[in-house]
């Protein structure tokens, strides 16, 4: 198998861990009514230490030459909690546990945490950085606990081939020569590209300086009967996942940032690698779709499927986004920049977007210990920005930040507020969930929240 490079992607995420920005991390939550022994719990962490989840960067002294995922021979221990919380503190006790600090870069990217409930339950955590598994590439390194055969490191395990990278750094140096020519000629023409360029390599434009944690990024999950959820997107003309962006959109005109006259803008996660491309460490691209008020004053889904087939017909590759390639510049180039002069050249974005990603059904994601006689009761795949506050908040676009799933009949509408306009607490959130819901006919099962209160880690680590 070919070497595991670095993709524009990863490295994006990467820099979010020690630049300018919050990092971003993937999360999986499980509720169970059952506990799991120490034991099961420890069979799963060395299930998961056997998996893709095990990597580091390597960085070759060659120069030009590309950052390869490599195994990692360490991970962070296995986090196992006695003291028991309460079962409506599960979604705070998960925050908690998203907040503790990863190093993707040296092989430390991932953590597995358990903690009991006062009812005689669970509930379960496996946070990963956004670098090491996306949504997706998460769940494929997590189905190693259902067929332990996918737990695969392949092409990590690879021995680091110092000839290979100079033929590597060769061919790379000179692409990187003739993409460095073309930029020069595009900023000759453009005068607004040749400022941007003149201000990020000359180092002014830093990063703002952290804020008090006054406000946090706030956490709903709202579970619905995936029946009637499917029932009433057949009835406007729309698919469950139409019926989803639509709720999103409808929730984010509720943002006090987002004008009456402003674009209702999302933005979807499109997967583009498949199963047998599991060990990549981002599989999505993300696609604009622009929502039309009178689309959801109708309560008309058919407007929206055809919007998002056709934004989902043209996706890109991935890597192809404003903040792996700001300024759309070429990827080789890009790929060589200094962290410091790529963080300066992301524009400061113009609008206020809403972000969704549909992780379909996961029963088959599900671990193997769980099913059998854990009984789990919600099973969900989330992210978090690490410690983000008002500064960071306003210098990224994302308002309102969403997942679905469905497990066990159910479907979880996992939400989470990036921006203080959006929602203030997690109470007022999961209010305008649960508002934007019954106008569309449908009635939350269960709105669980964070607890809107700042958990002890991310005043530790912020």
């Amino acid at each position: 198998m070919a070497p595991v490079y670095v993709g524009l992607t990863d490295k994006a995420f990467l820099r979010l861990h020690h630049g300018y920005g919050a990092p971003v991390i993937s999360q999986t939550v499980t509720i169970m009514a059952n506990r799991l022994t120490d034991d099961q719990l420890s069979e799963m962490y060395a299930t998961l230490r056997s998996g893709p989840f095990m990597r580091r960067v390597h960085r070759p002294r060659v120069p030009f030459a590309r950052w390869r995922w490599v195994l990692a021979d360490t991970a962070l221990p296995l986090s196992l909690e006695h003291a028991a919380i309460d079962d409506a503190d599960a979604l705070a006790w998960a925050n908690d546990q998203a907040q503790y600090p990863l190093d993707p870069e040296r092989g430390y990217g991932w953590r597995l945490s358990a903690v009991p409930t006062r009812s005689g339950g669970m509930v379960c955590s496996c946070v990963a950085s956004h670098a090491i598994a996306d949504g997706h590439a998460g769940l494929m390194a997590a189905i190693g606990l259902v067929q332990p055969e996918l737990a695969t490191t392949e092409g990590l395990d690879d021995v680091v081939d110092v000839r290979a990278d100079l033929q590597d750094g060769l061919r790379r140096g000179v692409a990187v020569a003739r993409e460095a020519v073309s930029e020069a000629r595009r900023a000759a023409k453009d005068p607004s590209h040749r400022a941007a360029l003149r201000k990020a390599l000359s180092g002014r434009g830093s990063a703002p300086e952290p804020t008090p944690l006054g406000w946090r990024e706030g956490s709903v999950i709202a579970t619905f009967d995936a029946a009637q959820w499917k029932d009433i997107a057949a009835q406007r003309g729309g698919t469950p996942n139409t019926l989803y962006l639509a709720l999103v959109a409808d929730l984010l005109r509720h943002c006090g940032l987002v004008g009456e006259d402003d674009p209702l803008v999302l933005m979807t996660a499109v997967r583009i690698l498949r199963e047998q491309d599991q060990i990549d460490s981002n599989s999505f691209a993300r696609v604009p779709i622009v929502v039309q008020r009178e689309w959801l004053d109708r309560l008309d889904l058919a407007p929206l499927r055809a919007a998002s087939k056709a934004g989902f017909g043209s996706v890109h590759a991935v890597g192809s986004g404003g903040i792996s390639r700001p300024r759309n510049m070429p990827p080789e180039l890009i790929d060589v920049l200094p962290e410091g002069v790529v963080e300066r050249l992301v524009d400061t974005p113009p609008i206020t977007v809403g972000m969704c990603s549909n992780m379909g059904v996961l029963d088959p994601f599900l671990p193997t210990v769980m099913r059998q006689g854990a009984q789990p009761t919600m099973f969900v795949m989330r992210g978090v920005f690490q410690g983000i506050d008002r500064a960071q908040a306003a210098a990224q676009p994302i308002a309102l930040a969403t997942w679905l799933s469905e497990f066990d009949g159910k479907i979880q509408w996992v939400l989470e507020s990036i921006k203080p306009e959006m929602a203030h607490t997690d109470d007022e959130l999961g209010f305008l969930a649960r508002l934007v819901a019954e106008a569309w006919g449908m009635k939350p099962l269960q709105i669980s929240t964070g607890g809107g209160i700042t958990s002890k880690t991310a005043r530790e680590f912020s």
